[in-house]
C-alpha cells in the first residue's frame, strides 16, 4: 500500500474525530484529544532525545507536559513553568553525580515548552468567542498549506529548499503552501465575522510559521537521524502531524486576544 493511500486512509478517521470533537462532542473530549495529541508527540521527542544519547526525564517530562493544558484552561501556564523548572532541579537533586545537569534539563523543558505549550494554545482558542470555528480554521489553513506543500512539491518541486535540513522540501512547494494557506484564510471570510485585512495578515502569518514549524521539526529529526518521529502509517508520527501547528497555535491565539480583543468566554 502507497504512503499516500495509507495517508488518506488514517486522515479519514483523524478528520472525523477531529471535527466532531471542535464542533459537537463535550468539551471535555476536545481537551482530552489535545491531551493525546500532546503526550504522543511529547513521548516521541523525548525518543529523538535519547537517540542523540541525551539524559531524558521521560516520566518527568510527560506528567508535566500533561499538566499543561490544565494551565492552559485556567490560565496558569507561567506559573506552571516555573514549578517544571523548580520540580525537574529537586528530581535531579537525588542523582549522585550532576553529570549532564544542564543538558537533562535543557531537553526535558525544552520538549514541554515546544510540544506541550504550544500546542495547547489550541484549548485557549476554543475558550474565545467563535472558538471553535477558530480552531477549525487554524488547523484547516495549516494543514489545507501542508497538502499544497506536498502535492505541489511531489509534482512541479525542482529547486531545493534547504537540502541539509529537509531534503525534500522545495520551493516550489513553499510557495504553494503560501498561497494555499493564505487563500484558504481570506476566504474564512464566509464563516468567520472578522475583516478580511486581519485574514490575510494571520493567513500571511500562519503559513510562514507552519513552513518553520514543519522546517524546525525536520532539523531536530535530521539531528536524530530518523525520517520519521513515530510509526503511525501514512504520516510517520505524532509529532510530524503536530509540527506545523506548534509555530502558529499560539501566533493565533495571541493575535485573536491582543489584536482583535476577543476574551475568554
Amino acid at each position: 500500500m502507497s504512503q499516500l493511500v495509507k495517508r488518506i486512509l488514517i486522515s479519514a478517521i483523524l478528520i472525523p474525530v477531529s471535527v466532531a470533537s471542535i464542533f459537537y462532542l463535550p468539551h471535555w473530549f476536545f481537551f482530552l484529544l489535545v491531551e493525546a495529541f500532546i503526550l504522543m508527540g511529547l513521548n516521541e521527542f523525548f525518543s529523538l532525545a535519547e537517540q542523540k544519547g541525551l539524559l531524558v526525564n521521560r516520566g518527568f517530562g510527560l506528567f508535566f507536559g500533561a499538566l499543561l493544558p490544565f494551565s492552559a484552561y485556567f490560565s496558569l501556564q507561567p506559573t506552571n513553568l516555573l514549578m517544571v523548572i523548580v520540580a525537574l532541579f529537586i528530581f535531579l537533586f537525588n542523582r549522585r553525580s550532576p553529570d549532564k545537569t544542564i543538558t537533562s534539563v535543557s531537553v526535558s523543558v525544552f520538549g514541554i515548552i515546544y510540544v506541550a505549550w504550544f500546542f495547547s494554545y489550541l484549548i485557549k482558542i476554543k475558550l474565545l468567542p467563535e472558538g471553535s470555528a477558530w480552531v477549525a480554521y487554524t488547523i484547516l489553513t495549516v494543514k489545507g498549506g501542508d497538502m499544497a506543500a506536498y502535492f505541489i512539491g511531489k509534482k512541479f518541486g525542482k529547486t531545493k529548499l534547504l537540502e541539509h535540513v529537509s531534503p525534500k522540501k522545495s520551493i516550489e512547494g513553499a510557495i504553494a503552501q503560501m498561497v494555499a494557506t493564505i487563500g484558504l484564510s481570506v476566504g474564512s471570510v464566509f464563516y468567520l465575522h472578522v475583516a478580511p485585512v486581519h485574514l490575510l495578515i494571520l493567513g500571511a502569518a500562519v503559513g510562514a510559521l507552519a513552513l518553520l514549524g514543519d522546517l524546525a521539526e525536520s532539523l531536530i529529526k535530521r539531528d536524530a537521524g530518523v525520517k520519521d518521529s513515530g510509526n503511525i502509517p501514512g504520516l510517520g508520527g505524532m509529532l510530524d502531524v503536530m509540527d506545523s501547528l506548534l509555530f502558529t497555535v499560539p501566533v493565533v491565539y495571541f493575535y485573536l486576544s491582543v489584536v482583535l480583543g476577543l476574551e475568554r468566554l
